[in-house]
């Protein structure tokens, strides 16, 4: 008798584990993920994909109205990203650390960066941040 209650609990143990199991394998990013939304992207649009982003999480801050004007706490915002030439200037592995350029490892939130969004909204999510980054390894062209 021992035996057999030891076999039917193995046996539910298993079954609960196969159905956790199965859940989990039914679980996607893409699920809850934005609609459309990878982390793998190609052939990145600076107007048609990056632009929007832009305008949506950065222009409140990095616009050409706050441009170069001190916020109360001294900081000042360093860049107009209305003008392609000033996101672009921040886009070579040569303006960040260790070969990553400021502008993703501000929006990736990297160790050594000015995290941004940077006024307490929030970080991008993972797609914003994966477009950004596509566009800016194929070279950050103005297209």
């Amino acid at each position: 008798m021992k035996l057999f209650t030891l076999r039917a609990n193995t046996l539910r143990l298993f079954g609960v584990v196969a159905a956790f199991a199965g859940l989990l394998s039914a679980c996607s990013y893409t699920r809850i993920a934005p609609e459309g939304c990878t982390t793998t992207y190609k052939d990145v649009s600076y107007a048609k994909d990056v632009v929007p982003i832009f305008k949506s999480n950065c222009y409140r801050c990095h616009d050409a109205a706050h441009y170069q004007i001190p916020f109360p706490n001294g900081a000042s915002s360093a860049m107009n990203m209305e003008s392609f030439s000033s996101v672009s200037a921040w886009t070579s592995p040569t303006t960040g650390i260790g070969g990553v350029s400021y502008m993703v490892g501000c929006i990736r939130h990297d160790s050594g960066f000015n995290p941004m969004p940077y006024d307490g909204n929030g970080q991008l999510d993972a797609c914003q941040v994966a477009l950004i980054k596509t566009w800016v390894d194929e070279g950050a062209k103005n297209n």
